[in-house]
């Protein structure tokens, strides 16, 4: 195909061959034939609706219901938190919509009737096949519809980035959920696209996570997040064979790439984007801060900050991160434009404050935040610090000599862990919760 997408139809599967795998479902091999005829059966036993709400868990079951939502002109809704509240907020805001689950797919599959559909070879490349939504981390979550033509050109991207699928075909287990934008991209779009194979689990402790790989016996490629590596990094665990790893959702530190390498002994790659963008760019961590676009995507420095362009967007995309550019290829990333606070006076940076105190020896793990909405000159920060070998007094006295005063955190609270979510974030209503709950700790410290 070429670099450059302009077709007015596409294919949802990008490989015909019907003996070629594409999902580990039951620890049976599904083949394109098989996927194939279950998207059929699937599709026949849908709603009549314009919006599907996928709560899938099982990657298979949740591709079988994507794919066939796309086959009945349905949008996949996809929402960052299967919370009932959040679920029941998205079904006022989508009021033609319904829920599909894996007890849903499972009992259209078992449920079979004579098949008279043909599989489309292809599909208007306009059609708006999933609505996304922000993490929320700092506040509502933010809806991003995705055409299937993004969907297609973004993955075949960062496939030749990453040399998917060479010498031979890769098989991908991730630790994150399908209806997180990360997730989406890799573990649904990858094999209708790019011709991965996919594990449909979704593995959690680090002795979860090898097992699934030594079940396959074969080199593959982990797909997950920073809170996970930190986790395995922490065991004693004999890793299988692993291609590599691909690691998102928030930046990794030299450090923890590192050991990350040395402790699965194998390559980390890294990879950035965001909901409304999907991925944009990768980088080889242990070997560079800075990040490689992919091939055909531009980015601009305006007023409001910078801006990306790919052959595919009509408007530029005002990125919600602090960017550095190099060249017209490579980047910094700086942090969250929300990262950025001010207090007495003085500008300073979140993420930089959490560097600095992750930097003592002791520090597993910390998070800076402002619990006020709209603070003000007088706003103090808070901070939640994972050091089970360290005082509060004694990280207060290492980050006292490393940042201004106004910056030191009122109160700093040891915790056992972060309240983090299933991709990996802390999202402000997280950490306003855990907050809440330890108001009488507080109060002891004022």
């Amino acid at each position: 195909m070429s670099d450059d997408i302009s077709m007015n139809t596409l294919p949802i599967l990008f490989n015909t061959a019907a003996d070629k795998p594409i999902f580990f479902y039951d620890e049976e091999i599904i083949t394109h034939k098989r996927f194939i005829h279950d998207v059929i059966t699937v599709a026949a036993k849908l709603e009549q609706h314009q919006y599907a709400i996928n709560l899938c868990a099982d990657r298979y079951l949740f591709a079988l219901g994507f794919v066939a939502g796309i086959l009945q002109q349905q949008i996949n809704l996809l929402p960052a938190s299967q919370a009932n509240l959040e679920i029941n907020a998205l079904e006022q805001d989508y009021p033609d919509s319904y829920r599909i689950d894996d007890n849903f797919i499972k009992k259209a599959l078992n449920n079979k009737t004579t098949q008279d559909r043909i599989f489309p070879e292809a599909i208007n490349a306009k059609q708006t096949v999933a609505i996304l939504f922000t993490s929320g981390s700092s506040g509502k979550p933010k809806a991003n519809p995705k055409n299937w033509d993004m969907l297609v050109d973004s993955a075949q991207r960062v496939a030749r980035q990453l040399n998917l699928n060479s010498p031979a075909q890769h098989i991908m287990v991730a630790t994150v959920p399908s209806q997180h934008m990360y997730g989406f991209e890799t573990t649904i779009i990858f094999p209708l696209v790019t011709g991965v194979c996919i594990h449909n689990s979704k593995p959690f402790f680090p002795e979860d996570i090898r097992h699934t790989l030594d079940v396959i016996n074969k080199p593959v490629i982990l797909i997950t997040t920073p809170i996970h590596l930190r986790a395995c990094t922490q065991t004693n665990i004999d890793w299988p064979v692993i291609d590599f790893v691909v690691s998102a959702t928030a930046p990794l530190s030299k450090n923890l790439a590192q050991s990350s390498e040395t402790q699965l002994d194998t390559a980390l790659q890294e990879i950035y984007g965001c909901s409304e963008t999907g991925v944009i760019a990768t980088r080889y961590t242990t070997k560079s801060s800075e990040w490689q676009l992919l091939s055909g995507y531009l980015l601009t420095e305006k007023v409001t900050g910078t801006c990306l362009v790919t052959p595919l967007t009509k408007d530029e995309i005002l990125l919600p991160d602090q960017i550095e550019i190099t060249d017209e290829k490579h980047f910094r990333l700086l942090g969250r434009q929300s990262d950025i606070i001010k207090i007495a006076g003085k500008r300073g940076s979140l993420n930089d404050l959490k560097i600095k105190l992750c930097a003592l020896e002791g520090v597993d793990d910390a998070i800076f935040f402002m619990p006020q909405e709209n603070p003000d000159e007088k706003a103090r920060l808070t901070a939640f610090v994972v050091a089970d070998d360290l005082s509060a007094k004694e990280i207060n006295s290492f980050l006292s000599q490393q940042v201004d005063a106004a910056f030191l955190p009122r109160p700093l609270i040891k915790v056992k862990k972060l309240p983090y979510n299933e991709t990996g974030k802390l999202p402000r209503k997280n950490l306003l919760n855990l907050y809440k709950q330890l108001r009488s700790h507080l109060k002891n410290s004022a």
